[in-house]
């Protein structure tokens, strides 16, 4: 009897341990899962950085003013580019851009294949009037991809309302200021405005350009402001290709 107890008790004893270790053992983590319908979302794609501003082959200095810690600023269809100082904006207007102070307010507008109207001098109504201009200011710009460009700044009256003009425009236009004042210039692809208004007439987006006289006009071109304005719309550069 005593050669038959010794075994049986070590086969209980291991019995015993296999139990405690399967009592002991931690059940598995269940796996998470997506609900049926329900799909992951896609990795996020890295953000890429905009694409850096064409380099400007103008010095810093146009026509007096110091540039260089201007914007450099590009069209929308990627036609130009220009310059305007580190506090104003643009806003996208159509296929060209508003330039806009610091305190919002807009200044010049870029338009691309506009038109040059009819020739007929008319108002701010669109009525044919009596006018007379007077140049306040002319200044060559060299614009690689147009030819013949210049600056101008003239006072225009039409009929008893007076409105200030600036613009890049033909030379000639430029030279002797005549109405209807069309502030643009011929390129390969068509015409290009850059300036107050594309027709000078004080009205719509224009309508801030209407002054109240000609001393008015001339007082304007002795600012500072407009010295920036004119420095925005000589830097004004056409891309190629």
């Amino acid at each position: 009897m005593t050669s038959l107890r010794r075994p049986l008790a070590t086969i209980a004893l291991a019995a015993t341990a296999v139990m405690l270790a399967g009592c002991s053992s931690t059940p598995p983590e269940p796996t998470p899962s997506i609900p049926p319908g329900i799909t992951a979302p896609p990795p996020t794609a890295p953000a890429t950085a905009a694409p850096p501003a064409p380099e400007s082959a103008l010095p810093a200095v146009i026509a007096g003013v110091d540039t260089s810690g201007w914007q450099q600023v590009p069209v929308p269809s990627g036609a130009a580019t220009f310059r305007i100082p580190a506090d104003w904006s643009v806003a996208e207007v159509g296929e060209g851009l508003d330039v806009l102070r610091g305190d919002g307010q807009r200044q010049l507008g870029y338009a691309e294949g506009v038109s040059a109207g009819d020739g007929t001098c008319v108002d701010a109504s669109g009525t044919p009037v009596g006018w007379r201009t007077i140049g306040l200011d002319r200044q060559d710009v060299s614009i690689e991809g147009a030819s013949g460009v210049a600056f101008g700044a003239a006072a225009l009256q039409l009929g008893d309302q007076w409105v200030f003009s600036m613009g890049l425009l033909p030379a000639d236009a430029a030279q002797r200021p005549r109405c209807p004042i069309v502030n643009a210039f011929e390129t390969a692809s068509g015409l290009i405005s850059f300036g107050s208004e594309v027709v000078a007439s004080g009205s719509g987006p224009g309508a801030p350009w209407a002054i109240a006289s000609a001393a008015a006009a001339e007082d304007y071109v002795a600012s500072d402001e407009y010295a920036q304005l004119r420095a925005v719309l000589m830097s004004l550069e056409l891309l190629q290709g």
